[in-house]
């Protein structure tokens, strides 16, 4: 009896003490000989599918439905990947928007345009500095209107635009050299 690793052993382990005991006093030659010694092929072919293929088969069935887990995740990954990547794009350009536009607020003298008038690049360039009101005009003319209007119903006597000392030309809210007392926004 020789010893052979692993999967041979137990496979002889499991097939000698039969074959031992089914083959004592049998005859080998002729045709009760065949058909014993094809019962015996076929009873060996069962032990080894048994403790050998089917355990191979079940390690490559587990293994597959795992490759097919994580083919799933990695796609589901590659999906995020794409859709966070088109995210970051898209914030991007918004921040690059958002940046210009307060680049633009920043800048002195510059008018911007109402929503959805496109701003030319000559009036963004060399325009001298425009009053807070003026600009509000432009911007917001509504709420220009209404200042206007609550302007003239105001003390005629009282000067809220051409202030020497406010560059903007608005009422100061605090009092200053002209004004008398603080102006209510």
């Amino acid at each position: 009896m020789t010893e052979q690793p692993g999967p041979q052993q137990r496979i002889a382990d499991t097939i000698r003490p039969a074959m031992l005991n089914g083959l004592q006093d049998v005859e080998l030659i002729g045709d009760p000989g065949t058909e014993c010694i094809n019962e015996w092929v076929d009873w060996i072919a069962a032990v080894v599918a048994g403790q050998v293929v089917q355990s191979i088969a079940a390690e490559r069935d587990a293994f597959a439905d795992r490759v097919d887990t994580l083919t799933l995740v990695a796609r589901r990954n590659q999906e995020g990947c794409k859709d966070a990547t088109r995210d970051v794009q898209r914030l991007e350009a918004r921040v690059a928007e958002l940046e210009a536009e307060l680049t633009q607020l920043r800048a002195p003298g510059v008018v911007l345009p109402g929503p959805g008038a496109e701003l030319d690049a000559g009036s963004a360039a060399g325009r001298p500095a425009q009053s807070l009101r003026d600009r509000l005009r432009a911007r917001y003319p509504a709420t220009a209107a209404a200042l206007d209007r609550r302007d003239a119903e105001a003390d005629p006597s009282r000067n809220t635009e051409g202030c020497p000392d406010d560059p903007n030309d608005l009422p100061h809210p605090l009092s200053c050299p002209g004004h008398d007392e603080p102006v209510a926004l």
